[in-house]
């Protein structure tokens, strides 16, 4: 199968990256892979020239090209347009319509497969699917033995943004049903973290005694990315304010993080970081923190990833890894319901250096064999060839 891949800018290079490390991954199980860089000089030449060559598919992330001239260039070349989406769909829903009629469309969340049926009731995809990233990887295998456990000078790190205080965007809109709804909608997804913004929506409905339809879902779904970010911030707030009183050490990387070390003196800030020199951390770090990013049926590649670093993974719990893994000897987690016990939890793991050693290394095997880029490959391919 010939597949074109293509990467645009993102932040911390990581959406480059997965695109550079799917492509190996698609190489490796015999496919003829081109990868197109969309910020080079000549990029439109390039993918022109690509796609004038019989090609099945085209891979981008978040619908990348959707929008453009090249999504022209796909239709015209009749091959599947795939993509990749890192976050929640209500981000990215001018770039989600079936004007390509050949379309494959995962989701790292189950709870974003479910917002699409209800959200894209009558528009032809081909293929919805569940499908979080893979993991990245250094080159080199990964010693995952005690002693190179015990060498590792990094007790716990978490990587990614610190987005300050949530803000409730809602509030600056004038007073409107709508308006009622969201801001309905956003405080029920603070108050639960198990809760979606399908449900919460339904739920603030219900309680003025209304039900969801598709055209009403489709038309206040705009206005729904306020809620969504609202409940992100939350939680990833409350979870690093809750360590942070607690005294956990932890060392952070990414952008944003000057406020908490500075209120929290075991934080310590070792700089913003690309994704690639995030990889060499994760080869240092013990114990790896994951706060999912607002889902709660879906993976994090920042877990797999961390996996197949070879380091133990702490996360906030999702119905998906509660599936994937075992909890307490691949992968250790907390609930956002009792984040009164994470940062007990979190102290606790650390000073059991063998519990942290041996559930790395079983968490290990369970990512190489399940959630690297080969694997995710895999589905790729299948939905290619069902859709063509």
């Amino acid at each position: 199968m010939r597949l074109v891949l293509v990467k645009g800018s993102s932040q911390y290079g990581s959406l480059r990256l997965h695109i550079d490390q799917l492509a190996a991954a698609l190489a490796g199980r015999g496919h003829d892979t081109v990868v197109i860089d969309a910020t080079a000089n000549g990029a439109g030449n390039a993918l022109n020239e690509a796609l004038s060559v019989p090609t099945q598919g085209l891979i981008t992330f978040n619908g990348m090209l959707h929008d453009t001239a090249a999504g022209e260039m796909v239709r015209k070349a009749g091959c599947v347009f795939v993509s990749l989406f890192v976050d929640h769909p209500i981000y990215h829903l001018s770039r989600l319509d079936d004007k390509i009629a050949k379309q494959a469309l995962f989701f790292l969340d189950r709870t974003h497969v479910e917002f699409m049926a209800a959200w894209g009731a009558g528009r032809a995809f081909k293929h919805v699917a569940l499908s979080p990233p893979g993991a990245n990887e250094l080159a080199d295998a990964v010693d995952v033995s005690d002693e190179a456990f015990a060498r590792r000078d990094i007790p716990i790190l978490f990587t990614g943004t610190y987005r300050g205080p949530p803000t409730q965007g809602w509030r600056d809109w004038p007073d409107s049903p709508a308006r009622q709804l969201v801001g309905g909608a956003a405080e029920r997804m603070a108050a639960d973290g198990r809760l979606s913004l399908l449900d919460a929506l339904r739920a603030s409905l219900a309680a003025r005694k209304a039900m969801l339809s598709t055209d009403l879902l489709q038309a206040i779904a705009p206005m729904l990315h306020v809620a969504q970010q609202y409940a992100e911030a939350y939680h990833r707030h409350a979870v690093l304010t809750a360590l942070g009183a607690a005294g956990v050490p932890i060392q952070v990387s990414g952008l944003g993080w000057e406020p908490l070390c500075a209120a929290y003196p075991t934080f310590s800030y070792l700089g913003i970081g690309s994704f690639e020199e995030t990889l060499h951390l994760l080869r240092r770090a013990r114990i790896v923190l994951n706060i999912n990013n607002g889902f709660i049926a879906g993976g994090h590649e920042r877990v797999f990833t961390a996996m197949c670093a070879g380091a133990c993974v702490f996360s906030e719990t999702s119905q998906y890894y509660a599936a994937a893994f075992k909890e307490g000897e691949e992968m250790a987690t907390f609930s956002l319901d009792r984040l009164d016990r994470a940062p007990g939890q979190l102290l606790a793991l650390m000073a059991d250096l063998p519990a942290q050693a041996a559930m790395a290394r079983a968490g290990h095997h369970r990512a190489m064999a399940d959630h690297r880029w080969l694997a995710r490959a895999d589905e790729i391919v299948k939905a290619v060839g069902s859709a063509l």
